[in-house]
Protein backbone atom coordinates (compact mmCIF):
# COMPACT_ATOMS: atom_id res chain seq x y z
CA UNK A 1 0.00 0.00 0.00
CA UNK A 2 2.86 2.37 0.76
CA UNK A 3 4.34 1.93 -2.70
CA UNK A 4 0.94 2.37 -4.33
CA UNK A 5 0.45 5.67 -2.51
CA UNK A 6 3.96 6.84 -3.40
CA UNK A 7 3.39 6.08 -7.08
CA UNK A 8 0.00 7.82 -7.05
CA UNK A 9 1.45 10.82 -5.21
CA UNK A 10 4.08 11.12 -7.94
CA UNK A 11 1.26 11.55 -10.47
CA UNK A 12 1.06 8.04 -11.90
CA UNK A 13 -2.21 6.16 -12.32
CA UNK A 14 -2.11 2.74 -10.65
CA UNK A 15 -4.01 -0.10 -12.35
CA UNK A 16 -3.54 -2.65 -9.55
CA UNK A 17 -2.36 -3.90 -7.30
CA UNK A 18 -3.23 -7.52 -7.95
CA UNK A 19 -2.36 -10.38 -5.63
CA UNK A 20 -2.55 -13.33 -8.03
CA UNK A 21 -0.88 -14.13 -11.35
CA UNK A 22 -4.22 -14.99 -12.96
CA UNK A 23 -5.70 -11.64 -11.93
CA UNK A 24 -2.68 -9.81 -13.36
CA UNK A 25 -3.06 -11.65 -16.68
CA UNK A 26 -6.76 -10.74 -16.84
CA UNK A 27 -5.89 -7.10 -16.15
CA UNK A 28 -3.30 -7.13 -18.95
CA UNK A 29 -5.93 -8.38 -21.39
CA UNK A 30 -8.03 -5.32 -20.49
CA UNK A 31 -5.37 -2.63 -20.06
CA UNK A 32 -1.93 -1.80 -21.44
CA UNK A 33 0.15 -0.12 -18.75
CA UNK A 34 3.08 2.15 -19.59
CA UNK A 35 5.20 0.27 -17.04
CA UNK A 36 4.82 -2.27 -14.26
CA UNK A 37 6.20 -2.99 -10.81
CA UNK A 38 6.25 -6.71 -10.03
CA UNK A 39 6.86 -8.81 -6.96
CA UNK A 40 8.39 -12.13 -7.98
CA UNK A 41 6.09 -14.22 -5.80
CA UNK A 42 2.35 -13.62 -5.90
CA UNK A 43 0.45 -15.85 -3.48
CA UNK A 44 2.97 -18.64 -3.95
CA UNK A 45 3.18 -18.35 -7.76
CA UNK A 46 6.15 -17.02 -9.71
CA UNK A 47 5.24 -13.88 -11.65
CA UNK A 48 7.05 -15.17 -14.74
CA UNK A 49 3.89 -15.46 -16.93
CA UNK A 50 3.06 -11.83 -16.20
CA UNK A 51 6.60 -10.71 -17.04
CA UNK A 52 6.48 -12.68 -20.30
CA UNK A 53 3.20 -11.00 -21.31
CA UNK A 54 4.62 -7.59 -20.42
CA UNK A 55 7.72 -8.29 -22.50
CA UNK A 56 5.57 -9.38 -25.46
CA UNK A 57 3.58 -6.15 -25.07
CA UNK A 58 6.89 -4.20 -24.88
CA UNK A 59 5.91 -2.87 -21.46
CA UNK A 60 8.95 -2.27 -19.25
CA UNK A 61 8.89 -3.50 -15.68
CA UNK A 62 10.90 -3.37 -12.51
CA UNK A 63 10.90 -5.77 -9.59
CA UNK A 64 10.09 -4.96 -5.97
CA UNK A 65 11.03 -8.20 -4.30
CA UNK A 66 13.04 -9.59 -1.45
CA UNK A 67 14.47 -12.29 -3.71
CA UNK A 68 18.07 -11.83 -4.74
CA UNK A 69 18.75 -11.46 -8.46
CA UNK A 70 20.94 -14.57 -8.26
CA UNK A 71 17.85 -16.51 -7.14
CA UNK A 72 16.16 -15.54 -10.40
CA UNK A 73 18.73 -17.14 -12.72
CA UNK A 74 16.23 -19.82 -13.77
CA UNK A 75 13.78 -17.11 -14.86
CA UNK A 76 15.38 -15.41 -17.88
CA UNK A 77 12.59 -12.86 -18.28
CA UNK A 78 13.23 -11.64 -14.73
CA UNK A 79 17.01 -11.90 -14.66
CA UNK A 80 17.86 -8.50 -16.16
CA UNK A 81 15.09 -6.48 -14.52
CA UNK A 82 16.03 -3.84 -11.98
CA UNK A 83 15.13 -4.95 -8.45
CA UNK A 84 14.42 -2.15 -5.98
CA UNK A 85 14.11 -4.68 -3.15
CA UNK A 86 11.46 -5.31 -0.58
CA UNK A 87 10.65 -3.40 1.39
CA UNK A 88 11.34 -0.90 -1.35
CA UNK A 89 12.23 2.70 -0.64
CA UNK A 90 9.72 4.85 -2.46
CA UNK A 91 12.45 7.26 -3.67
CA UNK A 92 14.35 4.43 -5.36
CA UNK A 93 11.19 2.94 -6.84
CA UNK A 94 10.12 6.30 -8.31
CA UNK A 95 13.61 6.95 -9.68
CA UNK A 96 13.70 3.58 -11.45
CA UNK A 97 10.10 3.87 -12.65
CA UNK A 98 10.81 7.31 -14.09
CA UNK A 99 13.94 5.97 -15.76
CA UNK A 100 12.23 3.09 -17.54
CA UNK A 101 9.41 5.36 -18.67
CA UNK A 102 11.89 7.91 -20.08
CA UNK A 103 13.81 5.14 -21.82
CA UNK A 104 10.63 3.72 -23.32
CA UNK A 105 9.51 7.15 -24.53
CA UNK A 106 12.92 7.86 -26.09
CA UNK A 107 12.85 4.48 -27.85
CA UNK A 108 9.31 5.13 -29.14
CA UNK A 109 10.29 8.54 -30.50
CA UNK A 110 13.40 7.11 -32.16
CA UNK A 111 11.30 4.42 -33.85
CA UNK A 112 8.89 7.05 -35.12
CA UNK A 113 11.82 8.92 -36.58
CA UNK A 114 12.94 5.78 -38.43
CA UNK A 115 9.57 5.55 -40.15
CA UNK A 116 9.79 8.89 -41.93
CA UNK A 117 7.43 10.90 -39.71
CA UNK A 118 7.39 14.60 -40.48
Amino acid sequence: MGLELAVQSAGYQVLGPVAHVGDALVLLRQERPDAAVLDVNLAGEWVTPVAEVLRAMTVPFILATGYRVADLHAEPVLRDAVNVGKPARSELLLKELSGILRSTEAHRLAEQGNHGCL
